[in-house]
C-alpha cells in the first residue's frame, strides 16, 4: 500500500487547496450588488393606516368617529409615474376620499406633495419611511381634536 506522501499527492493537495481558496474569495457580497432604495422607491407602494396620534402622542386611531373609521381600511397607492389613487375600502366617507392624481417628492424629499385632479393640493411631512413602514405628519384643523398627527401606515 503506498502512502500519501508522493509528490503527485502534494501537488494535487496544494492544488485542491489553492483553488478553493480562489473560490471563496471570488464570492461577491449580495449587499455589494444591490444598492438601497431611493426614498421615491420605497414611498411607491400600497399602504394602509394602522395609526394616528396626537402630537401628545394618544392613539385615536380607534375612537369612535366617523371620518377616522373611514381613513382606517382606505388603501392609498403612489406608483412610480407620480401617479397616486386612493380607493375606500368598506367603510365609505360621507364625503368620499376617493381620488387620483399626481404626487411629488419636495423640499429635498422631506414632503410628499399630492395634487388630485379636483380638489386641493395636499402637503404632508416625511418623518420616516422604510421598507414596510412609513410615518408622515400633517395639521388637521376643521376636527374635534385639532393639532399636528403622525399618521402610520403599512405596505400591503
Amino acid at each position: 500500500m503506498q502512502k500519501f506522501t508522493t509528490p503527485y499527492f502534494k501537488l494535487i493537495s496544494v492544488f485542491v487547496i489553492v483553488l478553493s481558496l480562489f473560490a471563496i474569495s471570488c464570492k461577491k457580497d449580495k449587499n455589494e450588488d444591490t444598492p438601497e432604495p431611493t426614498k421615491k422607491e420605497l414611498l411607491s407602494n400600497s399602504w394602509k393606516i394602522t395609526d394616528i396620534r396626537t402630537a401628545e402622542g394618544l392613539s385615536v386611531i380607534d375612537l369612535n368617529y366617523d371620518q377616522i373609521k373611514c381613513f382606517k381600511d382606505n388603501i392609498f397607492t403612489m406608483k412610480t409615474d407620480d401617479s397616486f389613487t386612493i380607493d375606500e375600502g368598506t367603510v365609505v366617507c360621507d364625503d368620499s376620499y376617493a381620488s387620483t392624481g399626481t404626487w411629488a417628492l419636495i423640499e429635498n424629499e422631506t414632503k410628499i406633495q399630492y395634487t388630485p385632479t379636483s380638489g386641493d393640493v395636499l402637503t404632508i411631512t416625511i418623518i420616516s419611511v422604510d421598507k414596510t413602514t412609513l410615518k408622515v405628519s400633517y395639521p388637521l384643523t376643521d376636527i374635534p381634536l385639532p393639532g399636528t398627527y403622525t399618521i402610520t401606515l403599512q405596505k400591503i
